[in-house]
């Protein structure tokens, strides 16, 4: 720790408690990382000039604290290997989970998992009650199962630390590098995100939405699954021409779309419509300056053959906006799309693994060939899915 021996702290409390207290502190927030310095720490453990690889990954606080029992012989290079993965590891966790400028999370629901291409079961909507005479029996009510898999990946990369990086007192640059780690796994993570709400490799067969275990593309531009709003729609055909996102007016168009177009799958009975409440619009950062203005209007001017009137904006704390790059990248008329819905109804995504670091485990050619002291890998393990149709509206944004 800067500005405290940390050779005589680590003589001391003897390694464990070193290691004990300085997790209560970094916890307690009384300290950080950038508090410490790998080259003081690594001159504690007289594991300097000669640097080792490190020879064991964090397997949580059990395992790190065996090896820092004073009975173990190797006492003091163990600790400077658990101290710097704990201390590496926090900042690589302090990349990931700064958000600033992500959208993800609201765009899907986290369902915790321990399977891979699972089955998330439903069931189609059954006829409403009809009503019972006196004396009489309850109608029967009729369903058929349906369900939507589920399709995760694992994503990871690793994080070389040198020799001269600790040698010549470089912990800015470690945990700078540390926490770039970080941040490029949650981009990640978002691209993936986004990619899949806008339905973005259903054309190279990467579908995020699989009715009964068979991908499909979740906006079908006939209009079959009642989320599309553009060119092609055949199925409402009031609703088959582009609306570019201009004024409020577009936004009432499929708004209105909503309100009259998606119904329910009940087998049995005439379908009715979703009570869907819109409450977040996605847009390319092409068309986020209109959008915020159009939502964030306090008035706006009808027009009419007997003139113009204002009145208060009928959107005015209805809906947010939500924008990424990773709508303008797609390119084409994708950059002039917009979504209307609320997304966490509609995609969830499925962590088997959250964001996790590890040391490497043994020596490896790296630390002789090119003097890596330390490697750090971070991975997570999850991924996205629609579980229905109902609850998002893709509108087509620019004729073709």
């Amino acid at each position: 720790m800067r500005g405290q021996n940390v050779r005589e702290l680590v003589e001391s409390l003897g390694a464990e408690k070193f290691y004990r207290k300085a997790c209560d502190l970094l916890n307690e927030k009384e300290l950080s990382v950038d508090d410490f310095s790998y080259y003081e720490l690594a001159d504690a453990c007289d594991v300097l000039p000669r640097l080792r690889s490190m020879q064991e990954s964090m397997r949580g606080e059990t395992a790190s604290l065996a090896l820092l029992r004073e009975s173990n012989p190797g006492v003091s290079t163990h600790l400077f290997q658990v101290m710097s993965g704990e201390l590496i590891g926090r900042k690589v966790l302090e990349g990931y989970e700064n958000s600033d400028g992500f959208i993800g999370d609201e765009l899907v629901t986290v369902v915790p998992s321990s399977l891979r291409n699972q089955k998330l079961a439903g069931f189609r909507a059954l006829a409403g009650p009809t009503e019972v005479a006196e004396g009489h029996p309850y109608e029967e009510s009729s369903f058929e199962e349906k369900y939507v898999t589920t399709a995760e990946a694992k994503q990871g990369r690793i994080l070389s630390i040198n020799e001269e990086l600790i040698a010549f007192d470089q912990t800015g640059e470690i945990n700078r590098r540390a926490m770039a780690l970080g941040h490029y796994l949650r981009q990640e993570r978002e691209r993936t995100i986004v990619r899949g709400v806008t339905d973005a490799e259903s054309g190279s067969g990467n579908y995020v939405y699989r009715p009964n275990g068979s991908g499909s593309a979740l906006y079908a531009t006939d209009g079959s699954h009642r989320n599309w709003v553009g060119e092609g729609n055949t199925t409402s055909t009031d609703f088959d021409a582009a609306v570019p996102l201009v004024d409020w007016t577009d936004v009432e168009e499929v708004l209105h779309y909503r309100a009259t177009e998606v119904r329910d799958d009940r087998m049995d009975g005439t379908s009715r419509p979703v009570i869907a409440p819109a409450k977040y619009v996605l847009v390319p950062e092409a068309l986020r300056g209109t959008a915020r203005s159009i939502v964030n209007a306090t008035e706006v001017t009808l027009i009419s053959s007997d003139g113009e009137m204002t009145i208060a904006n009928p959107f005015g704390g209805m809906l947010n906006v939500l924008s990424s790059p990773f709508i303008d990248e797609q390119g084409g008329t994708a950059n002039r799309d917009w979504y209307l819905g609320d997304f966490k109804r509609q995609f969830v995504w499925t962590e088997i693994w959250p964001v996790q670091t590890f040391l490497q485990r043994s020596e490896s050619e790296a630390a002789f060939e090119r003097d890596v002291v330390l490697r750090v890998k971070a991975r997570y393990f999850g991924g996205i899915s629609a579980v229905d149709t109902a609850y998002v509206t893709k509108v087509n944004g620019v004729a073709s």
